[in-house]
């Protein structure tokens, strides 16, 4: 071969590969720059790199916001629903993971020049003086070359021809995407906001049991280094900018400096933090939330640094004076130039207490079926009535789900010695024989019914005798007392392998082998909704707690109940409940303590003891 067809060949081959990248990085488009016209995956683009594919969004959508949080991670717990309610306004989270203070001026110095804004809600940390610039060599943290300085051939080209394995990725993940969180795909494009559907639903009362997971394992060992804010004049240079530049638009600025974890303290320096706080002072005034009751608790936390979506509502119930969401005293601080001296002396004195008693009590719920029936599941009338005037007598005060949410939510303090009687299945007996018992001791109860047996003797369209089961008139009355609640215990979801003819049958809420995903959540939201309807005649409103069939349960089963509006969910598992003022997550996946025949009375008042 000769030398000019070895390089016609050699330069043709090179054409024809870095064409395939192009082509392949153009039409996949991983990190949303190219208009992803073939998969339209906006939450797998953020994730890659927010700062390309929500510049891009927000291009596409502009018409739809005049307002925006702008900063690092920590604002993804900031809800863009809940400020838009105080404001009336239409904010957009453009919040970047890992942002510096370089990214969040050319972000909003882009907003300003293409799109009306009204507000800006930055959010900044201690990193925000410690990092500056840092991200443009990382393709995944590369800033959008619409948003800085730099030359958009070269921006575009750099994604171009950008490694294929990013669109491999993409095409691969694209076999593996749910309707569940995934690690690939984890915000929410419609916000902004991080996707914690399925991490806000994990139960996390018991501090023990919290930082024993594996998730949270964090907290046992916190990590210890030294943090210096090397970039503390770039810090106030830019914060100056920043200012000035939303003054020059009329654009409202709000500076919030985010809570921090209390160990993570120890790695600064407090002389920079004052430099910190007095030169932030000298730009604008700006809200502190860094010290509190909650930088003491690492069940408000995610992981070293991130607080929780509930935290971000204190936040903004504190900016905007909600006095209905919970808030401890010690949350949050209006800081001036007129105050900043002593805002810092109290920043240096403040002593963080591990002392929970004022915001977590324990809860425990006992778990009664049938009352004079067959089978180790039912108790008799002497043994309930015994047990109920055991725990009155003991200084017990049951109470129902909704004194948990008052509790959680606004902060609604809970009697001594709160306890829960629970009833699953809804027979006939609560209403014959406990119900009168209950109002005798006026005393509360919560019974989860089964939708397709309610105000039933037999099973199904079977005609097969079973268990009688209370209906709409006994449920109304019990309900109407106040003293008792009807919840779910899911309409078709326990089924009886006795009676049922045909297979697989649902005896819970498990997905079935091999059933599809789709199919799944179709069964699961339509079982609900047959539920609901049967509730909202009872109740005049939506199912608000589930009771697990059989106790089974997962965190898909949490997340679809929640995102359905279920507030808690109570399981067949053992133990009394820590429920947490400001973290209504808590109120998942809650245990229970099983009333079984005969039950001695010392091993229940040892139970909820």
């Amino acid at each position: 071969m000769s030398t000019k067809k070895f390089f016609t060949m050699f330069f043709s081959i090179l054409i024809i590969i870095f064409g395939a990248i192009l082509l392949l990085n153009v039409f996949v488009d991983p990190f949303g720059l190219f208009g992803d016209k073939i998969y339209k995956w906006d939450s797998y683009n953020f994730t890659q790199n927010p700062r390309t594919a929500k510049i891009n969004y927000i291009d596409r959508n502009k018409d739809k916001f005049d307002s925006y949080i702008v900063g690092s991670s920590g604002c993804g717990s900031i809800s863009v629903n809940t400020i838009n309610e105080y404001t009336n306004n239409s904010f957009y989270n453009c919040f970047y993971y890992g942002s510096d203070l370089m990214d969040s001026y050319n972000t909003i110095k882009y907003l300003s020049e293409t799109t009306q804004v009204k507000n800006i809600f930055l959010g900044i940390n201690y990193n925000t003086a410690m990092f500056f610039d840092v991200g443009d060599d990382e393709i995944n943290q590369r800033m959008h070359g619409k948003a800085s300085d730099k030359n958009l051939f070269n921006f575009y080209t750099s994604y171009l021809f950008a490694n294929p394995r990013y669109s491999l990725k993409k095409i691969e993940d694209a076999k593996e995407d749910s309707f569940f969180q995934k690690s690939f795909d984890v915000f929410i494009p419609e916000t902004g906001v991080y996707d914690k559907s399925i991490r806000d639903v994990e139960n996390i009362g018991n501090y023990a049991d919290y930082i024993n997971k594996e998730s949270y394992r964090v907290f046992k060992s916190y990590p210890k280094n030294s943090k210096k804010l090397t970039e503390l004049e770039s810090f106030s240079k830019y914060m100056k900018e920043i200012k000035s530049l939303c003054d020059e638009n009329n654009i409202n600025l709000q500076i919030v400096v985010f809570p921090i974890y209390w160990e993570d303290f120890d790695n600064y320096h407090v002389d920079e933090l004052e430099i910190f706080y007095k030169s932030l002072s000298k730009v604008t005034d700006f809200w502190d939330f860094s010290k509190s009751t909650i930088s003491a608790d690492a069940r408000y936390f995610y992981d070293s640094t991130h607080f929780r979506n509930s935290v971000g509502d204190m936040i903004l119930a504190k900016i905007y004076n909600d006095e209905s969401i919970y808030i401890p005293e010690d949350f949050g601080h209006y800081v001036n130039s007129e105050n900043i001296d002593n805002f810092i002396s109290q920043f240096k004195s403040y002593s963080f207490i591990s002392d929970d008693s004022s915001y977590t009590k324990k809860v425990p719920i006992v778990m009664f079926h049938d009352i004079d029936g067959a089978g180790g599941y039912s108790v008799s009338k002497e043994q309930f009535e015994r047990q109920m005037n055991l725990i009155k007598s003991n200084g017990f005060n049951t109470i129902l789900f909704e004194d948990l949410y008052e509790y959680t939510v606004n902060g609604k303090e809970l009697p001594e010695n709160p306890i829960m009687i629970t009833f699953d299945d809804g027979y006939q007996s609560n209403y014959d024989i406990a119900y009168p018992i209950l109002k005798n001791l006026n005393m509360k109860a919560t019974i989860y019914i089964i939708g397709s047996s309610f105000g039933k003797d037999t099973y199904k369209e079977t005609g097969q005798k079973i268990h009688p089961h209370f209906g709409y008139d006994e449920a109304i009355e019990m309900y109407n007392s106040g003293l008792i609640d009807i919840q779910s215990h899911s309409y078709d979801m326990h089924q009886s392998e006795k009676f049922e003819e045909s297979t697989p049958h649902r005896v819970n809420v498990k997905r079935f082998e091999n059933e599809r995903e789709k199919d799944y959540i179709e069964a699961f939201n339509n079982d609900l909704s047959k539920e609901s309807h049967i509730i909202h005649k009872i109740t005049a409103e939506s199912i608000h707690s589930f009771s697990y069939p059989t106790g089974y349960f997962d965190m898909e089963t949490e997340t679809l109940l929640s995102l359905l509006g279920v507030k808690s969910t109570v399981t067949t598992e053992t133990g009394v409940n820590t429920i947490i003022k400001g973290i209504p997550q808590s109120l998942y996946g809650l245990k229970r303590i099983n009333i079984y025949k005969d039950m001695p009375d010392k091993n229940l008042v040892d139970l909820i003891s």
